[in-house]
């Protein structure tokens, strides 16, 4: 059985963007709601650990599932509907990468700065904006995988 370059690329948009937006909601519904509850020494400890590791892996995950989802687009160009789909899924991950640059990057990296004896006054309120707008970044991502699947499937 032979498998065609399109269809390795639309497995692999498929999979490389899904286990990013996986990744992302399980921060988000599961472990920043856990550490929240957690005493601040382990709460700022945990996120500044996550912040760290995540800081340094999700900006390849992210140009990956861009890159995919626009070779998707581009293989699609000539099926109008998927075609479509493909490239507003991807106009969306930019959506998500600007969002995140611009608001959520500069959070984590006060927080891998913090020092736990002497933490900001503000310091859970800055972790909550950046649990609200991760939730937001969430959904955009979530819009993005669900017409980038569909993109693939309508071919």
């Amino acid at each position: 059985m032979f498998v065609s370059v399109s269809e390795i690329i639309k497995i692999a948009a498929i999979v490389v963007s899904g286990t990013m937006v996986g990744n992302e909601f399980a921060v988000a519904v599961f472990f920043h709601p856990k550490i929240s509850s957690l005493n601040d020494e382990t709460h700022v400890r945990a996120a500044q650990s996550l912040a760290s590791a995540l800081g340094a892996a999700m900006p390849a995950w992210y140009a990956l599932t861009l890159i995919l989802s626009l070779a998707l687009a581009f293989i699609l160009r000539g099926n109008s509907p998927a075609g479509t789909l493909a490239l507003i899924a991807s106009a969306l991950f930019v959506v998500s990468i600007i969002f995140t640059v611009l608001l959520l990057v500069p959070i984590n990296n006060k927080i891998v700065k913090w020092d736990l004896d002497s933490l900001p006054g503000e310091w859970q309120q800055l972790r909550q904006r950046w649990d609200r707008l991760h939730v937001f970044r969430v959904v955009i991502l979530f819009v993005a995988f669900i017409l980038l699947v569909l993109a693939a499937l309508t071919n």
